[in-house]
């Protein structure tokens, strides 16, 4: 009874455990896990920043880029202009200047001169106005005007933008500006066939044409107009046949939007312009037939002939061969400046680049050296690799089987370079091409033996020692070792049966003795393993009755 209860309460208290854990969780996930996009409201999150783009825009409302040309202003209801007239020594009651606004006629009133309307002109023709005006009343020697404020007006924008409506705009606003102030344009919009719609009296509009893509790609202001008050901005969508493709070495290769009279050279600025890297004397130039099926395709020389192109005209601006190409390659190990190094194409081979890297140290074992060229492995491409890796391993042959243990064991790209032998002179001479790696080993003076030996471990290299030696200085073969199957493993990864007499014994190597698989045990063997684990028993068991007569 005292264990069912001592049971259910640690049953209980890992319930509580749990579930508090859980809450904790929850807790811990809950601050700082966000809802997810599709459960969010419009507008709570600001994805394409419209939101920063709007309010930086209506920061800049007002600001000119330039000072004011009084003969290019022209005034409209609401702009409020100072009025300078200078003294009068017989009338000292006239204030010397005066702000006065644009009334929604168009007209400024003054004191004791009256109304002067302005509206539509000029700021430097109706100073003249003024003028004219004020001395015919008082003898002053000089009226001067001036703009104190700029009106704000209403323009509409309508079209692929992403909040049409009305925008709020000055005088020194920009096309660009509003289509910014309105969320900017929407990814189908075309920026070169813009319309303006303005009133140009009572009954009468006219249509403006706009085309933003020289203030888009150079900087270019003449394509964007200021605004007056009342117009209508409309950005129609672009028409997908109406494009042209430039790729390669530009600034910004992409497809841009075509129109009439389009000319290679301009359609290369568009595209950010020709790179240092760029071939201009072998321009592609592909072009669909009168069929729109089929293409044709030549080669022009940019530095020498213009032309223009036509819709769904794809550019391809060539790489110059090997230009700055970089070619490096690095060197580890047992040198005295490991590193990597510049190099020119196929001019330093091996030798060289270890006498730049301060030569070899004292430690170093240049008959295991290293040489990955990693060009090799990117150029090779093992059809028959790829095709067991696409086949279930039960669908393998054992000859297959090996062949995949083999390639996952090989190093892609290594070429092996003993430095100490005579053969290898030629090699050593062989130039290096970019991102070769060199590997220089260091001296060892060990034999590793392992696997199902009696003592594993290291064994000092005698030259004269064959591998049975090594295996009987690590106390000869245990229990269960596949004597047949011992391997000799080579530091560059190359493996041999140690029964063969193909290999040479090198300070480094190591010696497999790998273990009997089930599958080759004998009778005999398990027998013996049998009456060795009974003999085992049977002596632990008797020291257990020894100890226990003992102790009565």
């Amino acid at each position: 009874m005292i264990m069912m209860k001592y049971l259910y309460s640690i049953l209980l208290s890992l319930f509580l455990f749990l579930f508090q854990g859980n809450i904790i969780t929850a807790q811990v996930t809950g601050a700082i896990k966000l809802p997810k996009p599709g459960m969010m409201k419009p507008g709570e999150y600001d994805t394409t920043a419209i939101e920063k783009a709007e309010l930086l825009s209506k920061e800049t409302l007002g600001l000119v880029e330039t000072p004011i040309d009084p003969a290019q202003y022209f005034l409209g209801p609401n702009d409020i202009l100072t009025v300078f007239i200078a003294p009068i020594l017989y009338k000292p009651e006239v204030p010397s200047h005066m702000d006065i606004p644009v009334s929604p006629d168009g007209r400024i009133i003054i004191p004791g001169i009256g109304a002067i309307r302005i509206g539509g002109l000029s700021l430097l023709d109706a100073e003249t106005l003024v003028s004219t005006e004020v001395m015919k009343v008082l003898k002053t020697p000089s009226v001067s005007l001036s703009l104190r404020k700029m009106r704000t007006f209403k323009v509409f924008v309508r079209g692929a933008i992403r909040k049409p409506g009305i925008i709020p705009a000055t005088p020194a606003d920009r096309v660009s500006e509003i289509i910014d102030r309105a969320g900017g344009l929407m990814y189908d919009a075309s920026i070169r066939k813009i319309i303006i719609t303005r009133s140009a009296s009572s009954s009468q509009t006219q249509s403006i044409p706009v085309d933003l893509h020289d203030f888009f790609y150079k900087g270019d202001k003449t394509g964007n107009p200021f605004l007056n008050g009342g117009d209508v901005i409309f950005v129609p969508a672009q028409s997908s046949n109406l494009t042209y493709e430039v790729s390669g070495e530009v600034g910004k290769p992409g497809t841009f939007e075509f129109k009439e009279g389009e000319m290679l050279s301009t359609a290369i600025i568009s595209a950010g312009g020709l790179l240092e890297t760029a071939r201009m004397d072998s321009i592609e130039i592909s072009r669909f037939n009168e069929d729109n099926r089929t293409i044709k395709t030549w080669f022009v020389n940019a530095s020498d002939a213009d032309f223009a192109l036509e819709s769904g005209d794809r550019i391809a601006i060539r790489k110059k061969y090997e230009w700055r190409k970089p070619h490096t390659v690095s060197i580890t190990g047992e040198v005295m400046k490991p590193g990597r190094y510049a190099i020119d194409p196929e001019s330093v081979n091996i030798h060289e680049l270890i006498e730049r890297a301060g030569g070899l140290t004292k430690e170093a074992y240049p008959q295991s050296s290293l040489l990955i060229r990693q060009s090799d492995d990117n150029n090779v491409y093992d059809i028959e690799y790829w095709r067991l890796m696409a086949l279930p391993p039960d669908a393998l042959s054992e000859r297959e089987k090996a062949f995949m243990r083999e390639k996952k064991r090989e190093i892609r790209g290594m070429i092996a370079v003993d430095f100490s032998s005579q053969k290898s002179k030629g090699i050593s001479q062989m130039p290096l091409e970019h991102e070769d790696s060199i590997h220089i080993t260091r001296k060892k003076d060990f034999i590793n033996v392992f696997g199902k030996v009696k003592n594993p471990g290291r064994i000092k290299f005698n030259p004269q020692f064959s591998y049975l030696d090594y295996i009987k200085s690590a106390g000869g073969f245990s229990t269960r070792a596949d004597e047949d199957e011992t391997l000799i493993l080579k530091q560059r990864g190359e493996q041999f049966i140690a029964e063969d007499d193909e290999y040479e014994l090198q300070p480094g190597d190591q010696i497999l003795v790998p273990e009997i698989p089930e599958s080759k045990v004998t009778f005999t063997q398990i027998l013996s393993m049998a009456l060795t684990i009974t003999a085992q028993i049977v002596t632990v068991v008797g020291v257990l009755y020894t100890l226990s007569q003992q102790s009565k």
